[in-house]
């Protein structure tokens, strides 16, 4: 549940589980701020997927900066039709900023030397 919590950003769970599995992901997000060697492989102790540990690492310098604890929430969302559990959606506080890069426009000039002058036939030699 705490990889699908990284990768998804939101779950949604029965109340026992969130709240089981919130002290986890609090404690890795304290572990990636620190950032040392022997925290990431604390880290890799809990969580053995590398991928989500390194985007947890580079979120952990910039999505959680600002912030000392309380990186998650819980949401109540009602009680499941089949057994009336309390179901909850367990999010991150922050959202995840994504830049991306615009590549610059062709120049106009590359477009005029791709068209091909006609030769005059009128002309007689």
């Amino acid at each position: 549940m705490v990889r699908a919590l990284f990768l998804k950003n939101t779950i949604v769970t029965t109340i026992a589980k969130a709240k089981a599995v919130q002290p986890m992901v609090d404690k890795l997000i304290t572990r990636a701020k620190k950032g040392k060697e022997s925290d990431k492989r604390r880290m890799l102790r809990i969580l053995p997927d590398r991928k989500t540990v390194r985007q947890i690492l580079d979120d952990a310098k910039t999505r959680f900066a600002g912030r000392t604890s309380g990186y998650t929430r819980i949401i109540k969302m009602g009680q499941r039709v089949g057994d009336a559990t309390e179901m909850v959606q367990l999010s991150f506080v922050d959202t995840r900023v994504e830049t991306t890069v615009i590549a610059p426009k062709k120049a106009v000039s590359q477009k005029k030397k791709t068209e091909k002058v006609k030769p005059d036939k009128t002309k007689k030699k």
